[in-house]
């Protein structure tokens, strides 16, 4: 806080030299003026920060002392609007800029449509211009939920409308309707979509094929679309043609999956080391780099990147970002593992590639890990695992009678 205020009354940054510095400082301290940033150059001179309106009692104690000093910076708000005062063309030139960049924010200059299929972006961009959200309209005059009823209004087929404005521009979200699916009408068969060990049968439409206690193979007829009556007597005829529906149903068996997964004792592998930050100013589409490196200053490195717009309330604002790059060093090292830490690091890596294959709804039965081993030792732990689901493997596939 004390920077602060020194900063708006304005310092300066002196150079005392002579051989009474010590009386110089304790006269000065007496009187009231306080010093920071003290910095001891030799045996006569010294280095120190004080307040801009002290300079003239100072130079009264370096009189006292047989001391002299000499201003070597000067900083601080006055020193600021003094330079302005010299270069008015320059800073009127910033001035108007900065005026002109934030008059250019308060219009809306680009209308983007997002998330159409069957209404078409255009006709709602024109349908939104009629209530009052077009390129060059100022952003105060446009009210949103007005625009949102009467685009809903005109194009039955939207469900929800939501418009946002950021910055200089307008987003308008659009949910279509859902329509439901046309049931087909085609025969089809309820086939098995992988090989199982059928555990329960519900049949909804159709004829089943399979009972519990079969084992089925991919592609195999489990409900059929195909019914044929059945004979009312031993060596009867069927008392008519078959009839040919839609199958409809579920299907529940056994499944078995199978994972591999190893893990090294010894891995060459990254870690994380010195870090480098950048701000960029960004405005108008122009960057300036304030501080930190223009690039990556490490041969290999991650990057994170975050930006803020500042002076934002809600939706109004100068077009104005602040970047902010963070560079971290990845420094090469070696990592070395406990053979059960590998172990498990390799039963993580098969579990995972088996549980990408398994489907949503699905329950799990039996999980066996076996460690795979060779002849001679190595450095590679293996692991293969296998899981037992019970899922319902039925897939629709049409025919024709």
């Amino acid at each position: 806080m004390r920077r602060l205020i020194c900063y708006l009354r304005g310092y300066v940054a002196i150079i005392v030299e002579g051989k009474s510095l010590e009386r110089f400082i304790n006269m000065a301290v007496r009187r009231g003026i306080k010093f920071w940033d003290v910095t001891y150059l030799g045996r006569e001179r010294i280095l120190l920060r004080v307040r801009w309106d002290a300079v003239r009692a100072l130079r009264h104690i370096a009189r006292r002392t047989a001391s002299r000093f000499r201003v070597q910076e000067k900083a601080g708000l006055p020193f600021v609007f003094g330079r302005a005062r010299r270069r008015k063309a320059l800073y009127g030139g910033v001035l108007f800029f900065l005026a002109a960049l934030y008059f250019l924010s308060l219009f809306v200059w680009t209308v983007e449509v997002s998330g159409t299929k069957r209404t078409g972006a255009a006709a709602i961009r024109r349908v939104a211009a009629e209530a009052g959200l077009e390129p060059g309209a100022l952003r105060w005059r446009i009210k949103g939920k007005e625009v949102e009823q009467v685009i809903k209004e005109r194009f039955p087929a939207v469900a929800w409308v939501g418009v946002e404005i950021k910055g200089s521009r307008a987003l308008i979200r659009v949910a279509e309707k859902k329509l439901p699916d046309a049931v087909p009408r085609t025969p089809a068969h309820v086939v098995a979509r992988k090989a199982g060990l059928v555990e329960e049968v519900l049949v909804l439409e159709g004829q089943p094929v399979v009972k519990e206690g079969d084992t089925v193979l991919p592609g195999q007829v489990l409900i059929s679309g195909e019914i044929i009556p059945e004979a009312e007597g031993e060596g009867e005829v069927a008392p008519g043609p078959p009839r040919y529906t839609r199958a409809r149903g579920i299907v529940r068996a056994r499944v078995w999956y199978q994972g591999y997964g190893e893990a090294l004792l010894r891995e060459r592998s990254e870690r994380p080391g010195r870090v480098a930050r950048a701000l960029i100013l960004k405005a108008g589409g122009r960057k300036v780099r304030l501080y930190g490196p223009g690039s990556p200053p490490y041969s290999r490195c991650r990057v994170r990147v975050t930006t803020k717009k500042p002076l934002q309330w809600r939706n109004f604002g100068p077009p104005i970002e602040i970047i902010s790059r963070e560079y971290t060093e990845l420094v090469p090292c070696e990592i070395r593992r406990s053979r059960a830490g590998a172990r498990r690091l390799a039963e993580q890596r098969a579990r995972r590639l088996v549980h990408s294959s398994l489907p949503d709804e699905k329950r799990l039965l039996r999980e066996s890990v076996e460690e795979v081993r060779t002849a001679e030792p190595e450095e590679t732990v293996r692991v293969r695992l296998e899981v037992e689901v019970l899922e319902d493997i039925g897939v629709v596939r049409e025919f024709k009678p």
